[in-house]
């Protein structure tokens, strides 16, 4: 759990990256906010049997809705300090999912524009150093602007970027290499949406 711990504190230090290369940065603090899950259910149409979960929804205020298999442990809170932003954690077995978000509220307070698209946004600082050098990013089968590469702990990480409202951020599921399946990873991070 520290490494996950340790993985998720890396990739908020680079979201915040992706807008200090543009502007100012100050120290950083963080507190927690509530979070809630709430039950409309959908089914998966795929043949895997991690596909045939059934999938609820999750919300996490500030953040967005996440479509996961039931039986996810949710926790959510927000970054104050250097710049705001709101992330939630998701784990249930051996799968760890995080997702961030930074607003229009953080760009202006680092003096830095929104992105254009997911394309660019894939190319700052703050996505760069999330991922392995000369990492790639293309869309998937259920449209999702994602990248795959193994971790230094050997674990597999599937990490797809996200547009919102005035907001960009990410997704990204986390498994051993012989649990992960690329298929399952991509269904259920298709249904992210940030606020």
């Amino acid at each position: 759990m520290k490494i996950k711990s340790r993985i998720s504190a890396l990739l908020s230090l680079c979201m915040l990256l992706t807008l200090t290369a543009c502007g100012g940065g100050q120290a950083g603090q963080s507190s927690a906010a509530a979070s809630s899950q709430s039950g409309s259910s959908a089914q998966s149409s795929s043949s895997s049997a991690q596909n045939e979960d059934t999938l609820v929804e999750y919300t996490a205020e500030g953040l967005g809705t996440f479509l996961l298999p039931e039986g996810f442990v949710m926790e959510s809170g927000e970054i104050t300090e250097p710049l705001p932003s709101r992330y939630a954690t998701f784990t249930k077995d051996d799968y760890y999912i995080q997702a961030n978000r930074m607003g229009k509220e953080a760009y202006e307070a680092a003096g830095a524009s929104l992105p254009t698209d997911l394309e660019e946004y894939s190319t700052r600082s703050g996505v760069q150093n999330s991922v392995p050098e000369g990492t790639q990013f293309a869309y998937d089968d259920q449209g999702n602007y994602f990248a795959q590469f193994t971790q230094e702990d050997g674990q597999i990480c599937y990490y797809v970027l996200l547009k919102g409202t005035d907001a960009y951020g990410c997704v990204f599921l986390t498994a051993p290499a012989e649990v992960f399946d690329a298929e399952t990873a991509a269904l259920w991070l298709s249904g992210s949406q940030l606020v």
